[in-house]
């Protein structure tokens, strides 16, 4: 008998070399400039708020539906008392309702006004009221005034 040794097994297969590839620069900054494009066209098509006029569009919202309640803690501690006037509060709803619908609120503070000092003018369906607060400096409403004209 003779001696075969077997061949041996051939090495096995190196699998090809990977390459790192960078992401194309394209593919980074393309969605990056799409997205800054729709948020720069959004922020510009949809006005953004007045942090005072939706503070000022609660109240006249809240008196026209004769429940201060949702607004009340946007009011100084000391002046409160007088938001829990059923009849006072009452009066003012009968003037707010009289307006109509509320369509907007617009912020019309004088330059030069003292700091804290607001003027809103409310339009309604049936005509406007001026509205004026004054905050103090916890940003609590300390003087309120809503009515056809301004107040002294």
């Amino acid at each position: 008998m003779q001696n075969v040794t077997p061949n041996p097994a051939p090495p096995p297969a190196t699998p090809p070399a990977v390459v790192a590839r960078r992401p194309s620069r394209l593919l980074v900054i393309g969605p990056a400039a799409v997205l800054a494009l729709v948020l720069l066209i959004g922020y510009s098509l949809f006005p953004h708020r007045n942090p005072y006029e939706a503070k000022a569009d609660a109240i006249v919202r809240a008196i026209g539906n004769n429940d201060m309640t949702p607004v009340i803690g946007d009011f100084n501690a000391v002046d409160r008392p007088q938001l829990e006037d059923r009849v006072r509060v009452a009066r003012l709803s009968n003037l707010v309702v009289a307006h109509g619908d509320l369509k907007g609120t617009k912020e019309i503070t004088p330059a030069g006004s003292p700091a804290g000092y607001h003027e809103f003018t409310e339009t309604f369906s049936n005509g406007t009221l001026v509205e004026q607060y004054e905050l103090d400096s916890d940003g609590k409403i300390t003087k309120f005034h809503i009515g056809t004209t301004a107040s002294p």
